[in-house]
């Protein structure tokens, strides 16, 4: 009997522990776990290493996201899609600090949904979608900054805690129209894509193949919402 107790107490502090582990991975260990993995997988080593190469000093327009902008191309002159799938505003800042930007150029960003998705907490992704849009306005003179809202999923996938994914979407979103900067002459516009989403906020499946990514239809009605912002500016 006092053996099998023994057993018992043994399996329950283990479970404890485990418990307390799964927690503390959850709320503080996950995102840093994931983004560990984005960047030392060969597919992110490889793109960054191509896009290191790319004359980011002489482009006019360039764009900066996540695999949902990795296919973006607006046709526009002298363009440079710099965007990595797998990317958080965090792994972001720290890519592009060794990049150089002429003025006068206009750059397109969207980051945010990984931040959400590798359990980031909303105050944390804002402060860093801050300091990542304060890096570029201090690369640049005279130049307008298109932030995109951050594109919701559609909740009828599996994801992890997908109920509360795209709610901390919109309460991002709704921020974005607060940011400003007030330095070297750059301006800062907010991108919506109000059309992509369903009466329940999710976004509308006939955009994307999986939930989260954009189909050729997702992409074309994309890329076209980008354009009319880029030509309103010419």
């Amino acid at each position: 009997m006092h053996f099998a107790n023994k057993i018992l107490n043994i399996t329950f502090f283990s479970m404890l522990a485990m418990f307390f582990f799964i927690i503390i991975y959850l709320l503080f260990l996950r995102k840093y776990h994931l983004e560990y993995q984005v960047l030392n997988s060969e597919r992110y080593k490889k793109k960054v290493n191509i896009l290191e190469v790319e004359n980011i000093h002489k482009s006019s327009l360039l764009i900066l996201g996540d695999s949902r902008f990795e296919s973006v191309n607006t046709n526009l002159k002298n363009e440079i899609n710099l965007s990595v799938g797998g990317e958080t505003s965090n792994t972001m800042f720290h890519r592009i600090k060794s990049y150089e930007f002429k003025d006068s150029i206009k750059i397109i960003l969207g980051i945010g949904l990984n931040d959400i998705l590798f359990s980031y907490r909303r105050k944390d992704i804002s402060c860093n979608i801050k300091r990542l849009i304060y890096l570029i306005n201090s690369k640049t003179n005279n130049s307008n900054i298109y932030l995109c809202e951050i594109l919701p999923i559609n909740t009828s996938g599996f994801f992890y805690n997908k109920l509360d994914v795209n709610s901390k979407i919109r309460n991002l979103n709704l921020n974005f129209d607060s940011l400003s900067i007030n330095s070297n002459n750059n301006k800062i516009k907010v991108i919506d894509f109000q059309e992509f989403t369903n009466n329940s906020n999710d976004l509308k499946f006939r955009y994307s193949y999986d939930g989260i990514h954009l189909n050729e239809n997702g992409l074309n009605l994309f890329i076209k919402r980008i354009n009319q912002f880029l030509k309103d500016d010419k």
